[in-house]
């Protein structure tokens, strides 16, 4: 295979990996045919998602190492470990662990569908998706797990973790759901810029890890 092969291989790699990721992130993990995503793409070849990843569990976990290898790299960029273990402030603590999916959020172009895929998967009932994105994000449980009982020591393990989980779910939804902030039963409320709405999540999660 010639570089311009290889290469020409890799973005049309990517570009079905876009396509998937935005299809997923609008109609559901079960609603999007990989005939449906090839089509999506441009491709003049039905079986292309086929050929690259073989099934949808192939995709799947092509996205996830995508959407975690950005978060990972955005985390060692802004030293978030070296912050963190450095903070003795919980609030501190947590609004620096939420920066590098506000930055994906923000600054990367499919970020946003990366975060609505990410809470999509997190309301899957499927343990297959779940055992796939626990493999991913283990080592970011236990390291979280780790800080949390330094700065909150009179919680006990098992809430300490249960209360981790509820938070993990509402960060993902919440990033994900903000466009419904324009359509609330107290009006459009999406008008807060990002950053006092990042202030006001950050508030919330705080409050739900150190509540009696």
């Amino acid at each position: 295979m010639t570089a311009a092969n290889g290469q020409n291989k890799q973005e049309t790699r990517l570009k079905l990996l876009r396509t998937a990721m935005q299809l997923y992130a609008k109609d559901g993990l079960h609603g999007v045919s990989l005939r449906a995503i090839s089509a999506a793409s441009g491709s003049r070849n039905s079986a292309a998602m086929h050929y690259h990843f073989t099934n949808r569990s192939g995709v799947m976990q092509a996205l996830l190492d995508m959407i975690y290898g950005e978060v990972s790299r955005l985390a060692k960029e802004q030293n978030l470990a070296g912050k963190v273990r450095a903070c003795n402030d919980l609030r501190e603590a947590m609004r620096l662990t939420l920066m590098p999916l506000v930055t994906l959020s923000r600054e990367i172009e499919w970020g946003p569908d990366a975060i609505v895929l990410l809470a999509r998967i997190l309301a899957e009932a499927d343990e297959e998706l779940a055992h796939l994105n626990n493999r991913y994000n283990q080592s970011f449980y236990q390291y979280a797990d780790t800080e949390l009982a330094r700065l909150l020591p009179e919680l006990n393990a098992q809430s300490r973790r249960l209360r981790l989980i509820f938070m993990t779910v509402n960060i993902f939804h919440g990033f994900a759901d903000l466009a419904a902030l324009a359509h609330t039963p107290f009006g459009d409320l999406s008008t807060i810029d990002d950053d006092q709405l990042l202030e006001e999540l950050v508030d919330y999660l705080h409050n739900g890890l150190t509540g009696p």
